[in-house]
C-alpha cells in the first residue's frame, strides 16, 4: 500500500467526490473514455480532527501505470502503480474554513490519462487562544521575554516572532513561559511577538512587545587552529591572506578553540571560521577545528547568541553543530591543486533564473539582502544575468564546499531550492553562476533557533582569497563581500 503524508505551512470535511477534467499536466492526453479511480474516501483523523486521509483504489486494467494526485489543480504527487493498486495520502496542518480540492487522475500507457475523481476538504474554522501578560525587559545585547500560557488543549509549541519575520521564527516547547533572546541588534527598536502553536500547524493570534537595544561596540573573532600561534604561521596562502586581511579591520581578535569560552559573544558578537587546504580530504573530521572540546566551545558560543561564518570547507562544521541535519551537509566537494581558465568565476544571487518569467518553479532574488550592499553585479562572462565576479582568469583552486540540493528532492514544495530552505530554516543566498536552475546552494544564511544563533556558511571555489597565479582583479570584491557578510552577523 502506498502511503504519502503531505504538510501544510499554513495555518479543511470531505464533501463531495466529482469527475474533474480541467487540468491536463504537458506530455499526457486525457482520455474521458478511460476508467477512472473507485473507492475514493476519506477519514479525519488525529486527536484534533485535523489529520486528513484521502484513499482510492486504481482500476484492474492491465495499461494502468500509476496516478497523479493534484490539490487545486496543481500536481503534488506522481505515483507508479503498486502491487494492491490501492493508496493513502495524509494531509497534515490543513487550512481551517477553506475549500481544498484533492483530484486524482489514473495513468496509462502512451501517455494516456483519465478524467479526474475529486474530494473537498474543508475544515471547521476554530479559535484558537494565545498568551496573556506578555512581559519584555532588556539587559546589554539581550531581550528576556515572559507570557501566561492558556489552558487551551493541544498545544504543541510556542513561536517567538521578531519584526513579523516567521521564516525565522523560534519555536519553543509547548509548555515554555518564558526566553531570552541574546545578541540582539542595536539602536534598534524591535517588536517581538508570541503565539502559541496548536497541533504543530495551527497558531494563536500574536501578541507583540516592543524593546530597544542599546548601542554596545561589537568585536569581531578569527578562528585560528589551536597549534597556530598567530595568523602569519597559517601554512595555507589563502587562508593567509584572509586572516592578514581580518587583522586589519577594527575590532578584529584572534582567538583559539581553548580560549573561546573567555569571549562573551555578547560582545565578540561573530566568529570566522576560514579553512581552504588543499589535500585536506572530504569531511568534517578532516578540519583542524573537529576536537569534541572545540565543537563543545562551538556550541556554546553560538547557543549564547554568538553569529558564526564558516567559509570555503568550514562549511561542514554545520553538521557537529548541529545547524543542519547530520544527513543534510555539504555533499559537493574538492580539494584538488585546481587548473587554469580564461572565465571569471562568479557566484549567481538569482536563483531559478529560467522561472523568473512564471513556471511551477520558483525565481527568487536574493540581490537585496545585505550582504550584497555596495557590490556591483556584472556578467563577465556573457550568462545573460548579471552576477558577482570573484576571481578572475588564470590559476584557481576548485574548492567547493556545498549543497547539491538536488539530493533533498523538492517535497511538497515549489522547488529544491525552498524545500532545502524549509527543511534547514535558512535562506539560500548564491549559486554558481552559470546555475540557472535550483541545483546548488553554495551561500547560505542559517536562521537563529532555540539551540544555535546565526551563521552564514559559503562553500562556493570562486570565494578564494589569494590567486596562485597573480593578482586577482576582484579581490575588491571577495573583501567587500566578506565585510558584509561579517557586519551582517555582528
Amino acid at each position: 500500500m502506498k502511503f504519502t503524508k503531505l504538510t501544510y505551512l499554513a495555518a479543511g470535511l470531505c464533501l463531495l467526490a466529482s469527475s474533474c477534467s480541467e487540468y491536463t499536466p504537458t506530455g499526457y492526453t486525457e482520455e474521458p473514455s478511460l476508467p477512472v479511480v473507485s473507492s475514493m474516501a476519506y477519514n479525519v483523523t488525529g486527536a484534533a480532527n485535523h489529520d486528513v486521509n484521502i484513499s482510492w483504489t486504481l482500476p484492474n486494467d492491465k495499461d494502468v501505470t500509476g496516478c497523479i494526485l493534484y490539490r487545486n489543480a496543481t500536481e503534488i504527487e506522481n505515483f507508479d502503480l503498486n502491487a494492491d493498486r490501492q493508496y493513502n495520502y495524509t494531509v497534515l496542518g490543513t487550512p481551517l474554513g477553506e475549500e481544498i480540492v484533492y483530484t486524482v487522475k489514473v495513468k496509462y500507457e502512451n501517455g494516456y490519462l483519465s478524467t479526474g475523481k475529486s474530494v473537498i476538504i474543508n475544515l471547521p474554522s476554530e479559535t484558537f487562544d494565545g498568551v496573556a501578560n506578555l512581559q519584555g525587559s532588556v539587559d546589554g545585547r539581550a531581550v528576556t521575554l515572559s507570557w501566561t500560557l492558556p489552558s487551551q488543549a493541544n498545544r504543541t509549541g510556542v513561536r517567538i516572532i521578531t519584526n513579523g519575520e516567521t521564516e525565522k521564527a523560534i519555536t519553543l516547547d509547548a509548555d515554555a513561559t518564558s526566553y531570552v533572546l541574546k545578541a540582539q541588534p542595536m539602536e534598534q527598536t524591535l517588536t517581538y511577538g508570541v503565539e502559541v502553536v496548536y497541533d504543530t500547524y495551527y497558531y494563536s493570534p500574536v501578541v507583540s512587545v516592543e524593546e530597544t537595544i542599546p548601542y554596545i561596540e561589537p568585536k569581531m573573532l578569527y578562528l585560528l587552529p589551536e597549534d597556530v600561534a598567530t595568523y602569519s604561521d597559517l601554512d595555507d596562502d589563502d587562508e593567509y591572506a584572509a586572516a592578514k586581511w581580518f587583522a586589519a579591520q577594527p575590532n578584529a581578535e584572534f582567538v583559539h578553540p581553548s580560549e573561546i569560552s573567555d569571549y562573551d559573544p555578547g560582545i565578540y558578537s561573530v566568529m570566522w571560521i576560514e579553512v581552504d587546504r588543499v589535500g585536506i580530504g572530504y569531511g568534517w573530521q578532516n578540519l583542524p577545528f573537529s576536537s569534541d572540546e572545540c565543537i563543545s566551545a562551538l556550541k556554546e558560543y553560538s547557543a549564547n547568541g554568538g553569529s558564526l561564518y564558516l567559509a570555503n570547507m568550514a562549511t561542514q562544521l554545520t553538521v557537529p553543530l548541529e545547524i543542519v541535519p547530520s544527513d543534510m551537509g555539504p555533499t559537493v566537494f574538492g580539494d584538488g591543486n585546481g587548473g587554469s581558465g580564461d572565465d571569471v568565476w562568479v557566484i549567481n544571487p538569482y536563483l531559478g533564473w529560467d522561472f523568473k518569467d512564471g513556471a511551477d518553479q520558483g525565481f527568487y532574488d536574493r540581490t537585496a539582502h545585505a550582504i550584497y550592499e555596495g557590490l556591483t553585479l556584472e556578467d563577465p562572462n556573457g550568462y545573460g544575468y548579471p552576477n558577482l565576479p570573484l576571481i578572475g582568469p588564470g590559476q584557481r583552486e576548485d574548492h567547493n564546499c556545498l549543497w547539491d540540493c538536488n539530493l533533498y528532492g523538492r517535497g511538497s514544495y515549489p522547488d529544491v531550492i525552498k524545500n532545502f530552505e524549509v527543511t534547514t530554516n535558512s535562506l539560500v543566498l548564491a549559486t554558481w553562476g552559470h546555475v540557472r536552475d535550483h541545483c546548488v546552494a553554495g551561500l547560505v544564511e542559517f536562521y537563529s533557533n532555540s539551540t544555535h544563533g546565526r551563521c552564514i556558511a559559503n562553500g562556493l571555489a570562486a570565494y578564494e582569497w589569494n590567486q596562485n597565479s597573480g593578482e586577482n582583479p576582484y579581490q575588491g570584491n571577495v573583501e567587500k563581500l566578506t565585510e558584509n557578510i561579517l557586519n551582517y552577523l555582528k
